[in-house]
């Protein structure tokens, strides 16, 4: 696999979360959007995942911090108001469908982040940052109901490393406040991951057991104090490119996305929102991939599919994709089967097209089959990448956008379960 393919992973990310406030009256119960927009910019899938995935180190400041001595920034906590539990959704942007962004507000700062169930920690570009990737962004000042917790993270990558400093400030997501949330701000960055990349941070929404120092995640947060009417989370992508129309929903899902009906799948480690597959199937041929099973992962801040390098190198070489594409009507069907349910992808699923600036854009309605076999586009890749996940989490297949958009995810705190449903486009 070049490295061109490698260009789309992780940039995604889709994610999302929602967002919400404490609510002064009682009102209905109510779904609000958080859409997702697309950024502007690439980074290489390889650099995302790393700094995603790879293990973070987390160290005390070098001088302890009694409790005494944490810093409030002038903030007097205010008496809990009762509130309703509800649904919000966010809007998210869709980049090329290849990345997804929403707004989520710091303090008195609103940023476009990437809502990602692939990790667990909260990043923000920080002004406390002064190298050049930072500033390309918004940065993070703490608000006046901000404290200094004095906690270090720093993750190292194969391009670069970041270092960041855990504090915690009021998060809003659209009516949903929380206090006193967790957040890693970024104040040294080496390396082109931030740089390149079009949003100003990273809302993970994977498992607590992945997040530093047994901080609650943000959604754990808003589980603890039982904001919602049901504690799940759900992702609607649209392949319209460069619209508005994507959303991730907290509390619930929305019925309207979806294109028939939605099936539950347990999670097998409280880590990644990790479930199993029986089998995964070329043409509907058993091929061998999962003798025993294999574990796959629903990760919204992946953009392809990945698999262990040896599955993922036989793979591409039965579907035996032709760089023009010429052979797009022969490409086969690829069916992930997970507890006697068939998710079907066809070859416009995950046909990528690769243009002449790098980028590349799946085959859909936006890009026509014809324009491949009349030759008008540059080359045409599949829209995989090798991945050996290390145990014990790994080996593991991810489920990254390409999948995602076209079934619309569920992520059930109550259940500990993954439900799909095919999406409406």
């Amino acid at each position: 696999m070049n490295q061109l393919i490698f260009s789309l992973l992780i940039v995604t990310i889709l994610c999302g979360q929602e967002q919400g406030s404490f609510l002064q009256e009682k009102q209905d119960n109510q779904i609000f959007t958080i859409k997702l927009k697309e950024t502007h910019k690439i980074v290489t899938a390889r650099e995302m995942y790393d700094f995603l995935s790879t293990k973070q180190t987390y160290f005390r400041q070098q001088t302890p911090i009694d409790i005494q001595e944490i810093e409030f920034g002038g903030y007097v906590p205010k008496p809990q108001q009762k509130e309703q539990k509800k649904e919000t959704s966010l809007k998210l942007h869709n980049f090329k469908n290849t990345q997804f962004t929403g707004p989520i507000t710091v303090g008195d700062q609103e940023f476009q982040v990437i809502f990602d169930t692939g990790s667990a920690n909260f990043w923000i570009d920080s002004t406390k940052c002064k190298n050049e990737g930072c500033k390309q962004h918004t940065q993070y000042k703490p608000s006046l109901r901000s404290k200094h917790l004095g906690y270090a993270l720093n993750v190292q990558f194969g391009t670069g490393d970041l270092n960041g400093e855990i504090n915690s400030d009021v998060v809003k997501l659209g009516e949903i406040e929380v206090e006193d949330q967790n957040i890693a701000e970024i104040i040294e960055e080496n390396g082109s991951v931030f740089q390149n990349s079009g949003f100003d941070g990273i809302v993970g929404l994977a498992y607590p057991s992945m997040a530093a120092y047994n901080f609650n995640p943000l959604f754990d947060n808003i589980i603890q104090e039982k904001k919602l009417k049901s504690n799940q989370f759900s992702f609607y992508m649209s392949n319209q490119v460069n619209s508005y129309e994507s959303q991730i929903t907290f509390g619930g899902y929305d019925v309207t996305k979806l294109d028939g009906p939605v099936h539950y799948h347990p999670v097998i480690d409280k880590y990644y929102w990790m479930i199993k597959a029986e089998n995964i199937l070329v043409n509907g041929k058993d091929e061998g991939f999962c003798p025993k099973g294999c574990k796959v992962v629903a990760d919204t801040g992946t953009s392809l599919i990945t698999g262990p390098f040896e599955d993922l190198m036989k793979l591409l070489d039965l579907t035996n994709i032709n760089d023009d594409c010429s052979n797009l009507n022969e490409l086969p069907k690829l069916t992930f089967r997970i507890d006697g349910v068939d998710y079907d992808l066809e070859s416009r699923d995950y046909i990528m097209e690769l243009k002449d600036d790098g980028t590349e854009i799946p085959l859909n309605n936006d890009v026509s089959a014809s324009a491949f076999i009349q030759g008008t586009s540059k080359q045409c890749i599949g829209a995989f990448m090798p991945l050996d996940i290390p145990d014990p989490q790994g080996p593991a297949w991810i489920l990254g956008d390409i999948f995602l958009t076209k079934y619309l995810s569920i992520y059930d705190r109550d259940t500990n379960m993954v439900g799909f449903g095919k999406a409406k486009h």
